[in-house]
């Protein structure tokens, strides 16, 4: 099976980075292409109860929409930990669903995927 890696650096930022990822990310799952989200940098803010109602990318649906319909078609959202301990997140500050992880993980994620797109 083909799989999608999509490594998101942007949040708040720039609202269009942060969100056409994910909008693909859904897409591939439901071309049943497997698929996962790895956020880096300021991107792990994505991954915080309540922050990505923030963030909507017209013409696309919500953010927070979209976080969830990809976690619920079973999409892997993995969040940088030390990118979350500089900007003192704490893993008990995550929407569910969400696996922190460290460089190791990301590596085998990219050397894994058939394609990784990066914003």
């Amino acid at each position: 099976m083909d799989k999608l890696v999509f490594i998101i650096t942007h949040g708040e930022e720039d609202a269009e980075k942060a969100t056409l990822p994910v909008v693909m990310a859904v897409t591939a799952l439901a071309s049943d292409i497997q698929a996962t989200v790895v956020l880096q940098s300021s991107a792990v803010w994505l991954a915080k109860k309540g922050f990505a109602k923030l963030i909507h990318e017209n013409p696309f649906p919500p953010l927070v929409d979209l976080l969830q319909q990809f976690l619920e078609a079973d999409g892997r959202l993995l969040v940088c930990q030390p990118c979350m301990r500089k900007r003192n997140i704490e893993p008990s500050d995550l929407i569910d669903g969400v696996v922190v992880v460290g460089a190791p993980t990301i590596i085998k994620e990219v050397a894994e995927a058939t394609n990784v797109l990066t914003y």
